[in-house]
């Protein structure tokens, strides 16, 4: 079974603007970028590799990854196969 596709939010009602997000995506071409009202944006959710980085660093917990855990809890050795297969 292949990895499900991850939904990424951002709660507005929580995010401070830092932009810490932005900055510290480990991603290609990032996942997320600096929208217009100086709110981080997901604008590349195709690009994200899961590695929750943007929940490490964000202070007000307003990053939502939807399926993240459905899609490495039901069964995780294909998860990270798919990953890999997806890399090379």
């Amino acid at each position: 079974m292949p990895a499900s596709t991850v939904t990424i939010r951002i709660l507005r009602e929580r995010c401070k603007k830092c932009l810490n997000c932005v900055r510290v995506c480990t991603a290609f071409d990032g996942v997320f970028e600096e929208g217009p009202d100086g709110y981080p944006v997901v604008a590349r959710p195709e690009e994200c590799v899961q590695c929750l980085i943007c929940h490490t660093v964000c202070p007000a917990n307003a990053i939502v990854h939807e399926n993240y855990r459905v899609t490495m809890l039901i069964n995780p050795d294909e998860a990270i196969i798919e990953r890999y297969r997806n890399m090379v």
